[in-house]
């Protein structure tokens, strides 16, 4: 990607002075960063995987450019694979965004009563950038099916703000006679968050304007009270609660406010008296768990619950008398929405052996989230859409989490920590909508490259959430796809949207580590590694390029993907369960080799020792898979990457004087 660049200055400014005979810390820090960028339309890496591998990208003559174009007559075609390297260097993207974070915190210790003390923290982070993307005249990507190029010149702008204030007011009172801890916070929190873009775009030589719209802006606020308890009771029984009243503008005035407790136990049997005779347990503590978190953050913009217009896109005005007129759309919206909670239990035991050189934790949990924000159907003439953004899902989760670090060798030469961590999950859609629909089968979700409009997830009751939803595909004896034919699973003898099923998921059901740290007098060896085990991954790259018609479209030559000679498809099947694949896999994240020199010298005038540490390190180092893709470590579970994870080999010296 020759043309991707990024540089970033920055500069930091930090004050930590005390007043008061110590009484007041004052914590001051501000940052300036300065980004310049120059992006690339990464839909190029695409493009050049289908391009016409039996073309040069280069033209005998300098019309667009120089690069090679296929043509419809004197006019570039529209539906050819547009040329990679004109997409790179004909077209420039740059913004330069400048940012300004600070904070001052001031921390007061009471004169009169030294157990209290009082915390203020004031924080922004400012953000301001412009920008351009530029496309010259006659660039042969930049053609439409209607007339020739114009090019392409935009600007943009965007600026954002993040203002914090924070109070609290804490006390903390050890009570000997009774040999306990007495530890209470109360305070107070609002956070502003603004937003304004600006967005104008032209042709080329900016005589035609396509866009030139008024800048959008948009804020929201959060407001907290809150406070905490937290109680130790001979350094066995510990118990901490919570409480915090969360509000947030997102919502109207009569549902915009959430309490959300929680409360927490924790035994150390170790320090039991009954205990002291076991030498060879070094740590055993029991801890249990309930709370309730708050979600306000719907994706939905700021002002889900009231009426609002929406200005209609440049590609969809009204059409009057020879103009183009901008209108504007009304929005539907739920004067009720509320906050999503999610109330969680959990049950854990922390263990020691053998001066803890064999240690770790075993937890088991439940979380329930309820008033999941869905788009659910309403009748015509009841909103101003026919789907409305409504409190109605709900959704469990339950697992059991596991981890040891154990200490087999510890010795003045060579000491060795290997540790191992594993959970195991489930997760469940319980409630999508208001009352019982049979026909109902969930919201479609999991948007995919090819075709229009297509998904391949679903949330549906009783499965996992983004589950595939997929047609079941047919195979012949010898295991090979049948192109075209689906299982016909509800029997009424034809092929409809029906068939489809819910199948696989994209969360794994185990998710492992594994770390090791070996030191050898002055060398000391380091890896650690991950793995997901269940996982599925929906092929979007190969449901896009592998299939043989792709080969030859309106005269002109495109490359496929080599899966085409595996599933011999002769058209696109999108929504076929031949592309979900299990992607578990064990990935190495890191490994690292160095070595210490003790002593190099003596430094000043005090003559200090200097030591030096160099090492060698390589990130992602290998992946295991049977995951035919580039990386079968997909978030959403829909893989349509054709650009790799970088391997990075690094060299480094550390000195210290």
């Amino acid at each position: 990607m020759e043309t991707s660049n990024f540089e970033r200055v920055t500069a930091s400014f930090g004050l930590n002075p005390s007043f008061l005979e110590d009484h007041l810390d004052v914590n001051f820090n501000l940052k300036g960063v300065q980004n310049d960028n120059r992006f690339v339309d990464w839909g190029v890496i695409g493009n050049a995987i289908t391009f016409d591998p039996t073309q040069s990208p280069y033209r005998d003559d300098d019309r667009f450019n120089g690069y090679f174009t296929w043509m419809s007559g004197e006019n570039a075609n529209t539906v050819a694979v547009p040329n990679p390297l004109s997409q790179l260097y004909d077209r420039s993207d740059e913004s330069t965004a400048k940012r300004a974070i600070g904070n001052l915190q001031l921390d007061y210790k009471f004169h009169f009563l030294p157990e209290l003390r009082a915390n203020l923290n004031l924080g922004f982070d400012y953000s301001d950038s412009e920008g351009t993307v530029i496309v010259e005249d006659e660039t042969n990507f930049s053609y439409t099916a209607l007339d020739r190029s114009s090019g392409q010149y935009n600007e943009y702008s965007q600026q954002k703000k993040n203002e914090l204030i924070d109070f609290y007011l804490n006390y903390v009172k050890e009570i000997d006679a009774i040999n306990s801890r007495l530890d209470l916070m109360a305070g107070f929190s609002e956070q502003h968050f603004y937003r304004e873009d600006w967005n104008r775009e032209t042709s080329y030589d900016r005589t035609e304007v396509y866009s030139d719209e008024p800048a959008y802006e948009t804020e929201n606020n959060l407001r907290s009270f809150f406070g905490r308890l937290n109680y130790s009771l001979l350094d066995r029984y510990l118990l901490t609660f919570t409480l915090r009243q969360d509000g947030t503008s997102r919502f109207h005035e009569d549902t915009r406010w959430g309490t959300f407790p929680s409360a927490a136990f924790a035994w150390r049997i170790v320090n039991e008296p009954f205990m002291s005779g076991s030498e060879n347990i070094s740590d055993l503590k029991l801890r249990l768990g309930y709370g309730i978190t708050g979600q306000q953050n719907i994706n939905q913009g700021n002002y889900p619950y009231l009426p609002r217009y929406t200005y209609s896109s440049s590609t969809a005005r009204y059409g009057f008398g020879g103009e183009f007129y901008t209108t504007l759309r009304p929005e539907g919206y739920n004067k009720d929405l509320k906050w999503e909670e999610t109330t969680t239990y959990n049950l854990g035991l922390d263990y020691g052996f053998f001066n803890n050189r064999l240690s770790g934790s075993i937890d088991a949990y439940y979380r329930e989230t309820k008033d999941l924000l869905n788009f659910i159907p309403v009748a015509a003439g009841t909103n101003l859409t026919n789907q409305l953004l409504t409190n109605v899902g709900n959704l469990e989760n339950r697992g059991i989490e596991f981890s040891i670090t154990g200490r087999p060798v510890s010795t003045s030469d060579v000491s060795w920590e290997l540790g191992f961590n594993a959970t195991y999950s489930e997760t469940e859609v319980t409630k999508l909508s208001l009352g019982y629909d049979p026909n109902y089968v969930g919201v479609f979700t999991g948007g995919i490259s090819g075709g229009t409009g297509n998904t391949i997830q679903i949330h549906s009751v009783g499965y996992a959430p983004n589950t595939f939803y997929a047609y079941e595909q047919v195979y012949d004896q010898e295991g090979n796809p049948i192109d075209g034919l689906y299982a016909d699973r509800n029997g009424d003898g034809q092929i409809t949207g029906d068939d489809r099923y819910q199948y696989k998921k994209p969360a794994p059901d185990w998710y492992m580590g594994l770390n090791s740290k070996l030191k050898y007098k002055n060398f000391d060896f380091s890896f650690s590694a991950r793995a997901n085990i269940g996982n599925y991954v929906y092929n979007n790259v190969y449901s896009s390029y592998g299939f043989t018609s792709n080969i030859w479209v309106n005269n002109f030559l495109s490359n496929v993907v080599d899966n085409a000679l595996e599933s011999n498809f002769t058209d696109a099947r999108y929504l076929s369960d031949y592309y979900v694949k299990n992607a578990s896999f064990l990935r190495m994240d890191n490994i690292s080799l160095g070595y210490t020199f003790d002593s190099l010298g003596s430094f000043g005038l005090t003559g200090s020792d200097i030591s030096a540490r160099v090492y060698g390190t390589v990130q992602n180092a290998f992946v295991i898979t049977n995951y035919e893709g580039l990386d079968p470590e997909v978030d959403d579970g829909i893989d349509s990457n054709v650009y790799p994870r970088p391997r990075v080999f690094m060299v480094g010296v550390n000195v210290n004087f």
